[in-house]
């Protein structure tokens, strides 16, 4: 497995599936956050032609502490996500 240097990504992985207004409205927030440079949406499609979101990507600016961005987010995604989340750190 190659090893990789450098900023991770945050992965943020709700426990149940999100409507795609409420992943825009989250995601706004997100990108607030000095440090985040971009946040990406998974996105899936559902009945009727719309999609649900299951994962957002959050991509940090180089050289930001990708831990202090997470106690940074946990306020906001337990207020919005209080069914739970998971976050992985990583290359997405």
């Amino acid at each position: 497995m190659p090893t990789f240097t450098g900023t991770p990504d945050i992965d943020i992985l709700p426990r149940r599936l999100m409507d795609r207004k409420k992943a825009e409205d989250l995601s706004a927030i997100v990108r607030e956050i000095a440090e985040v440079e971009e946040v990406l949406t998974k996105d899936y499609p559902y009945r009727g032609g719309d999609h649900v979101v299951g994962r957002l990507i959050v991509v940090l600016k180089p050289g930001s502490d990708h831990e202090a961005v997470v106690d940074l987010l946990k306020p906001v995604l337990e207020q919005d996500l209080p069914f739970g989340y998971d976050i992985r750190f990583g290359r997405f």
